[in-house]
């Protein structure tokens, strides 16, 4: 039996798993609207035990020929499957880490190099790059973006679709550094016209193709990008500005009410994940991911590719500050006696 189990189990604990991840995460990012605060279960590891039994009887009459032992035949069958899920919720150390420290600008550009669009990633992962701040929607931090600090995202978005430029990771004794790389030749005219213009407005040195990528709000000379990174918890908040309150709720004051535009009113607002919120749990065809919180439904609409792949961004950014460069997943240990 154990090779016939071997892709049920495997496909059908996977899709369980990421799953319930995507409500894991969809469901913080609703009650950090209700100011209510997040919580993490990892699964560890699941151990699935299956066990087959059976027994069969035959009773024949006696050789006296006695009519009242009669012909019988029986038989019998046990099949049980036991599951054993293993959570650790997050805290401690691992929670300050995962949540509350800043992320790196290498981890960030990591993304970004690996496809991920730079524009996204920038807008909820950064606070400011050499003085230049983003918006916030938050109610502790909200404030009005620098028009600059979008355009810079805006052309680097624009030189990442010609890739003209890259990152080099070093790791040395103090730890993992990165460079951001101009590409030394672009590709036309308007790529290093962009390239030049970006230099310009982050107070760069025109003439040199790497830059030092460092955390912190000013840069030490012209050949380093300073960047002041937002923690998980604050990219959460941000991006939960996305979710759709149910209007009852913030009549009655039980959320803080976000403004609907993070930057300058130059700057066309962006969500990186738009939930929608009813009374009715909507169809399962519809909803790429669905959530119950306070008596109400939030979901992602199963159209809504740029909300589904924002949700797949925070997912992977998760995982990538909790366990670094490669995240182990959950072990799956199945045993049969």
């Amino acid at each position: 039996m154990g090779p016939k189990t071997l892709a049920h189990d495997r496909f059908d604990y996977s899709s369980a798993i990421t799953r319930s991840w995507k409500e894991q995460m969809l469901l913080n990012m609703v009650k950090l609207r209700y100011m209510d605060p997040p919580m993490f279960l990892d699964v560890q590891q699941i151990v699935q035990q299956y066990t087959l039994e059976g027994s069969g009887t035959v009773a024949a009459p006696g050789w006296t020929g006695d009519s009242t032992i009669a012909p019988a035949a029986a038989a019998s069958g046990r099949w049980a499957e036991s599951p054993t899920i293993t959570y650790i919720p997050l805290s401690g150390e691992k929670f300050t880490k995962s949540l509350l420290q800043p992320v790196s600008p290498v981890e960030l550009f990591s993304l970004v190099q690996s496809g991920w669009p730079i524009d996204a990633v920038f807008d909820v992962g950064v606070r400011a790059i050499n003085g230049l701040h983003a918006g916030s929607r938050t109610a502790m931090l909200k404030r009005s973006g620098d028009p600059d600090f979008y355009r810079v995202i805006s052309m680097l978005r624009e030189l990442q679709e010609t890739d003209s430029f890259g990152i080099r990771v070093n790791e040395t004794a103090a730890g993992v550094g990165g460079l951001m790389v101009f590409r030394a030749r672009p590709v036309d005219e308007a790529a290093a016209a962009t390239a030049m213009k970006v230099r310009e407005l982050l107070h760069l040195d025109a003439h040199a193709q790497e830059f030092k990528l460092a955390f912190g709000a000013v840069a030490e000379n012209d050949r380093e990008i300073a960047m002041l990174t937002r923690s998980m918890l604050e990219i959460l908040a941000e991006s939960s500005a996305g979710v759709e309150i149910p209007a009852s709720d913030v009549d009655e004051g039980r959320v803080v009410k976000m403004s609907a535009t993070g930057a300058s009113s130059q700057v066309e607002p962006k969500f990186l994940v738009r939930v929608h919120s009813s009374t009715t749990k909507p169809d399962a065809t519809e909803a790429f991911t669905t959530v119950r919180y306070r008596n109400y439904w939030f979901w992602v609409d199963d159209r809504d590719v740029s909300s589904k792949r924002g949700l797949g961004f925070l997912m992977v950014l998760f995982t990538l500050v909790e366990s670094g460069t490669t995240a182990p997943p959950p072990a799956l240990t199945i045993s049969k006696p």
